[in-house]
């Protein structure tokens, strides 16, 4: 992967996409008047992670991977005039809770929770894939919607790069109130453009049995797996409840 930055780049700037290029394991090239097909050709890699003040942006020639808060600005504006979220209705989240999500991919599900448990309550959210986790680390810290109340739910999500079954193992039981799985659908939901650019990056990889067992003892209330309602990974994993919503998601719970 090429990591460079945007065309007119200042010294601060410069200075990220080099600690950039070292963190993930990239090739920095000092951008210069160079496209980024140009350099493709050159230099014969396809991935480029572009670096400007605005953000991150991780572009392939086809399709680009950058943070925005997707359908969780709608959610969260819902929350704000008192309408439900099925996703925290199934939780039963409240203010002051401490969520763990364990597969944050671009942060959607635990910007909803970090508005949803307050300036009381934490969201840690875990993601195994390093350039992932790189992109929403910036775009929590970074990321301006003009909405004060979404703006500082993003800024209290601690985005960690780490996968879920290495950290649920670590943790002392009970030490969250709920342990969130959204993994990348065993059947995907290809009409959902919003994921569409994450498919290429995200870690595809099923939940094991093991995961789920460490997320019983971690949570003290509720134990919740997003997926694909014909799946069959709730029958596979436990989850005992299942709460259908629209376009074939579902949610499934466990109380431990």
């Amino acid at each position: 992967m090429i990591v460079t930055t945007s065309g007119r780049a200042g010294a601060d700037v410069l200075v990220r996409a080099r600690a950039l290029s070292s963190e993930l394991g990239g090739r920095f090239i000092e951008r210069g008047q160079h496209s980024l097909q140009r350099m493709r050709r050159r230099f014969g890699e396809q991935g480029i992670l572009v670096v400007s003040e605005r953000e991150l942006r991780y572009e392939d020639g086809e399709e680009a991977l950058y943070f925005h808060p997707s359908m969780a600005n709608i959610r969260v504006k819902r929350l704000m005039k008192g309408e439900s979220d099925p996703m925290i209705a199934a939780s039963g989240c409240r203010p002051g809770d401490k969520v763990l999500d364990c597969t944050a991919g671009l942060a959607s599900d635990s910007i909803v929770f970090a508005y949803a448990v307050g300036e009381h309550g934490s969201v840690t959210a875990l993601e195994s894939q390093p350039l992932l986790c790189a992109i929403i680390q910036d775009g929590l810290a970074r990321y301006e919607s003009g909405l004060p109340d979404l703006d500082r739910a993003l800024r209290r999500i601690e985005a960690r790069c780490a996968h879920h079954l290495e950290t649920l193992a670590s943790l002392p039981d009970n030490s969250y109130d709920m342990v969130y799985f959204d993994p990348m659908f065993r059947r995907p939901v290809h009409q959902s453009s919003a994921i569409g650019p994450l498919r290429q990056l995200a870690n595809h990889d099923a939940i094991l049995p093991e995961a789920i067992a460490h997320a019983r003892r971690v949570a003290r209330r509720s134990v919740i797996l997003k997926e694909h309602e014909r799946s069959g990974e709730f029958e596979r994993l436990g989850f005992e409840h299942k709460l259908v919503q629209a376009s074939n998601l579902a949610y499934g719970v466990i109380h431990p």
